[in-house]
């Protein structure tokens, strides 16, 4: 019969990061997702781009008949 380890209910663990570190991981993380969504946009423009898609312009869905010449 194997005995199983389990910590105290009453433990602990203090926190391993300053509020200085964490303040500092939270400012670099921040500016890396800047950086990569500038980065992003510097090489494949999206949110504004005269030359993409639909740009500026709500694109109409109403269903248009195709013109039929007399004869066929």
């Amino acid at each position: 019969m194997a005995s199983t380890y389990s910590l105290p209910s009453d433990y602990t663990e203090d926190n391993p990061f300053t509020k200085k570190e964490i303040s500092l991981f939270i400012v670099i993380y921040t500016f890396c997702v800047v950086m990569l969504i500038v980065m992003y946009e510097h090489l494949m423009p999206v949110i504004n781009n005269p030359t993409y898609p639909h740009y500026n312009k709500v694109p109409s869905f109403d269903f248009v008949a195709p013109q039929q010449t007399p004869g066929f």
